[in-house]
């Protein structure tokens, strides 16, 4: 009779069953992971293997291009670069009254014209009611002339309150208008009785003494008058102290606080209009009293009301030969040779069959073709407006921008060597004839202009672009490298100057001092002299950089491995 005693009861079968699967998914998550980690290490042997031969073809690809140069002695210049649009600098404008009515122009835009030529015709009706009107005007100037012909400035001109002269612009023989402009007065008093200065610093309370010594040694004893803002406002005497002295403040001890430009504290300024100085009355430093003859003037027979006048008179006068010459010359003329710019067809007036065929209007070829005349008509007030455009054909220019790190490098008088496309390879020198500080922003991106003038071509045209590189700095007989030679550090730079075929290996660095640079050499200032060798490696935009994203390792692709559908339990080889 058998024992029962061997066989598993239902609950030890089921612990049993447990416990052998939980060692099969153990088995198989240990599987799992040895192919994984077999799988990437075969990844990086590939890898390692692409990438000695890639670092392998580019050395050997380095090594057949290393190249060698001797410093050799030259000229080198930075530029600044930009680029605009030819326009005429030399354009002369044809001005006639705007109550003139134009028939016809018998020119385009574009034409040649020598000095006479016409350019258009008029309507006679016109011509003679503005040669009437401008007759009038010139009378009605001629009374107004006569009556301020009695008007005169005051030969002399006198302080109107005490003080002291600190300051004078003016000499015998100058004119009066010139230094007003040219110093913003004629003289300078005080009236206080006090000269300032202002100085940095936080040691100076109101009232405070202190001493202030002029350019000279001189020195003044000076109370502090006011403190603000970190600086004091010192006072001194204005008898003997200098206008615009600059002067150090000091402690009584002589410790310096200070240093400043001495002005008038409270300030009176001497103006005046018109005359010529005949005589100066004062001299600096001297105290004047209310109604002291400060000027004395000459050639002021006639008032500004009266030099108004005869300047409108003169313009009246302009007006009246332009009409003049346009009754006599039967229309409007070219006023000198050169290549029509622009014309102001506007100006033409609305006319009629009847009007054209009438022989109010005047015309050199003796027709009027109606059907070109603009169906506008002049401006009836009073004034003057531009027919047309000459330019003269001498000069053009080209405005070009500039960043804002540029800016500050460009001079007038600079040479800029321009180019052309449209009319070929052939380059011309210009010259920078102006510089806008006015800054213009976009996208965050600052830039100002400069203006290139350059002598004109035939070929040249009004609106073809142009660009410009404007030699900023140059340096003649300096040492020079190729740029790719040239190894630089954040705190140095330097040039090989062996190089070994069999090992391809650099050798002999030698660090240098560098100077002006361009894109293809570089001024070197220490370091190398004339006929040395550099080698180095021309530089080249490919990348040796290692992509291991888009690596191929032949046929193999891993970009779709998916670890889920690994080997499981029992199918590895040598696997239990």
């Amino acid at each position: 009779m058998s024992s029962n005693k061997d066989i598993p009861t239902s609950d030890e079968y089921l612990v049993e069953m447990h416990k052998q699967a939980k060692k099969k998914k153990k088995r198989r998550l240990i599987i799992t992971l040895v192919v994984a980690i077999a799988v990437v290490i075969v990844v990086i042997a590939i890898a390692v293997i692409v990438l000695r031969g890639r670092v392998s073809n580019s050395v050997s690809s380095s090594e057949d291009e290393v190249l060698s140069a001797e410093v050799t002695t030259g000229s080198i210049s930075t530029t600044v670069s930009g680029s605009g649009t030819l326009a005429d600098e030399d354009v002369e404008s044809i001005d006639v009254p705007d109550s003139l009515e134009i028939v016809d122009f018998y020119v385009e835009e574009g034409d040649t014209v020598s000095e006479g030529d016409l350019i258009a015709t008029v309507t006679n009706a016109s011509l003679l009611t503005a040669l009437s009107d401008t007759q009038e005007a010139l009378d009605e100037l001629d009374e107004e002339l006569e009556d301020a012909a009695g008007d005169e400035v005051d030969s002399t001109i006198s302080a109107s309150v005490s003080g002291r002269v600190k300051y004078i612009a003016v000499s015998s023989g100058d004119d009066v208008a010139s230094a007003m402009y040219d110093s913003g007065s004629l003289m300078l008093l005080s009236l206080d009785g006090y000269m300032a200065v202002d100085v940095e610093t936080d040691s100076l309370t109101v009232n405070d003494s202190v001493t202030v010594t002029d350019s000279d040694g001189t020195e003044y004893t000076g109370t502090v008058d006011a403190v603000s803002g970190g600086t004091a406002t010192v006072l001194i005497t204005d008898n003997g102290s200098s206008y615009g002295d600059t002067v150090t403040v000091s402690t009584s001890s002589g410790t310096t606080i200070g240093i400043g430009t001495l002005y008038i504290h409270s300030q009176m300024a001497i103006t005046g209009y018109a005359g010529t100085v005949s005589s100066v009355g004062v001299s600096e430093n001297e105290k004047v009293s209310s109604g002291t003859t400060l000027l004395k003037l000459t050639d002021t027979e006639t008032s500004a009301n009266y030099d108004a006048i005869l300047k409108e008179r003169d313009d009246t006068e302009e007006q009246m030969d332009t009409l003049i010459r346009i009754y006599k010359e039967g229309g409007i003329c070219a006023t000198a040779d050169g290549t029509i710019a622009s014309l102001n067809e506007d100006t033409s007036s609305s006319t009629t069959e009847s009007a054209v065929t009438d022989s109010s209007a005047y015309s050199f070829s003796g027709t009027t073709d109606v059907t070109s005349v603009s169906d506008t008509t002049a401006d009836t007030s009073s004034g003057s407006v531009t027919v047309a455009e000459i330019s003269l054909d001498e000069n053009m220019t080209i405005e070009i921008s500039i960043d804002e790190s540029d800016i500050l490098s460009l001079e007038e008088g600079q040479e800029a060597t321009i180019s052309i496309d449209s009319i070929g390879e052939d380059t011309y020198t210009g010259t920078v004839t102006g510089i806008s500080t006015v800054a213009t922003s976009s996208s965050g991106v600052t830039t100002y202009s400069a203006e290139i003038t350059l002598a004109k071509t035939e070929d040249m045209l009004s609106g073809m672009s142009a660009s410009v590189a404007v030699t900023i700095e140059g340096v003649d007989d300096a040492l020079l490298i190729p740029v790719d030679a040239l190894h630089q550090t954040s705190s140095s730079s330097y040039v090989y100057t062996e190089y070994d075929e069999s090992t391809g290996e650099y050798s002999g660095m030698v660090e240098v001092t560098t100077g002006l640079s361009n894109s293809s050499y570089v001024e070197i200032t220490d370091g190398l002299s004339e006929g040395d060798t550099v080698y180095y490696t021309e530089s080249s935009d490919d990348s040796s950089a290692m992509d291991f994203g888009n690596m191929d390792f032949g046929d193999m692709d891993f970009s779709n491995m998916d670890m889920s559908n690994m080997p499981s339990g029992g199918s590895m080889p040598g696997g239990n």
